[in-house]
């Protein structure tokens, strides 16, 4: 590994003489230690659990629960004795965490709510699904929780009202949808998946900094949050399906350049272009030698994006529980597997919570198989179903 020291000063598009050179090896573990999937971690119940999620920068939500949800799957994957109820405490006991909008409803830690506030405020500025266009009856929703207390959408059609219901049940689920993305509206709790809505005043730990960032500051905050939890990020994956303004992002990133404390990264044998890294990562780069094996969720935060993930781990991967049951190749909910810092595979599982049984319906490895490895998988197999609430396994998949 070798790198050049950065100038005093410099423009943007000079930023290549200031590069560290890395094979694709040492990339692929950077990102994996960054991503808590390299090493067997330290972090354990609930304080590991929030660890987890302040180095992950978020964790996405997802109701599909054809094995556990994938919140809890991710967290699984890096906390060993994770139970879900370490995530609903930090949620609603602890205010330590909240729900929101990372690029997808996720969990996110309570120190970056006044970021969340940039998206915010913006809502009413565009078109579509988000724009709050019924101001009547979104001043009804907020009277309403004010008076009442916490609410659920549903708790809305048991009131008394002249409004025509057929017409006004859509609308409020809607409108509240719309109040929440606003932040005119928080999570305050959940009944099983239903979310409970109350008055952002009511929700929040008085500590909260509701501080309007400026722009630079969300930029620094983006820059600093993609960093920490990838390692290596290339100019067009900051700030992944967010709106990041792209003069003051060259002007944040090109001083922080500038400063020495990020470095852009060449991988070799890479032709998709620099990566960049903050300093510290590459200097104190630490090979871990042991390989983990991993059954991740479809939703993890290191599988999210395809591009990245097919540049940098040569594995193409595709969802197909949005894709028409004829049309699919492998399966409905195909879950990842990782072995070491390659993608050996995936494997479409079901977890029959009656039966305690664990289905795996369809299972592909991409290439020769090992002993070392197979009985690696057989023993994360076994955890995972166990973590699914299952007691046996039953292989359908023919392999």
């Amino acid at each position: 590994m070798s790198s050049v020291a950065p100038p005093g000063n410099c423009n943007f598009g000079d930023i290549v003489k200031m590069m560290s050179k890395i094979d694709l090896y040492t990339a692929r573990q950077i990102i994996l230690q960054s991503q808590l999937l390299a090493t067997d971690n330290r972090l354990l119940g609930k304080e590991g659990t929030l660890q987890a999620i302040k180095q992950l920068g978020y964790v996405q939500i997802d109701t599909i629960s054809v094995v556990e949800r994938a919140h809890h799957h991710v967290l699984w994957t890096r906390v060993p004795d994770y139970e879900p109820n370490f995530l609903q405490t930090l949620d609603i006991q602890d205010r330590a965490i909240f729900d929101y909008w990372s690029h997808a409803a996720s969990y996110l830690p309570i120190e970056d709510y006044r970021y969340s506030l940039v998206r915010k405020k913006n809502m009413d500025n565009g078109s579509g699904f988000w724009r709050l266009t019924d101001p009547v009856l979104s001043a009804h929703v907020l009277e309403r929780i004010r008076k009442k207390g916490p609410l659920m959408a549903r708790d809305f059609e048991k009131e008394k009202t002249t409004v025509d219901q057929a017409w006004m049940i859509p609308a409020i689920n809607q409108v509240i949808r719309q109040l929440f993305m606003k932040g005119e509206l928080m999570v305050a709790g959940r009944k099983g998946i239903q979310k409970i809505y109350d008055l952002p005043e009511r929700v929040l730990p008085p500590e909260t900094s509701s501080v309007m960032p400026s722009t630079g500051e969300y930029v620094e905050y983006i820059i600093r949050r993609n960093l920490l939890a990838h390692g290596l990020v290339r100019l067009g994956e900051f700030g992944y399906l967010l709106k990041v303004p792209k003069k003051e992002f060259q002007a944040v990133l090109k001083k922080m350049i500038q400063s020495g404390e990020v470095v852009e990264v060449d991988i070799n044998g890479l032709s998709t272009g620099s990566y960049f890294a903050f300093r510290k990562t590459i200097d104190n780069f630490s090979p871990t030698p042991k390989k983990l094996f991993h059954i991740l969720s479809p939703f993890d935060n290191l599988i999210i994006q395809r591009k990245r993930l097919a540049e940098l781990f040569d594995f193409q991967y595709t969802l197909e529980c949005y894709v028409p049951a004829a049309k699919r190749k492998f399966g409905y909910f195909g879950l990842p597997l990782l072995y070491g810092t390659q993608f050996v595979g995936q494997m479409d599982a079901k977890a029959d919570r009656k039966t305690k049984i664990l289905y795996i319906r369809n299972l592909e490895w991409n290439g020769k198989t090992s002993q070392v490895m197979l009985k690696a998988f057989e023993k994360k197999l076994w955890a995972f179903a166990q973590y699914c609430g299952c007691q046996s396994i039953e292989n359908q998949s023919g392999l």
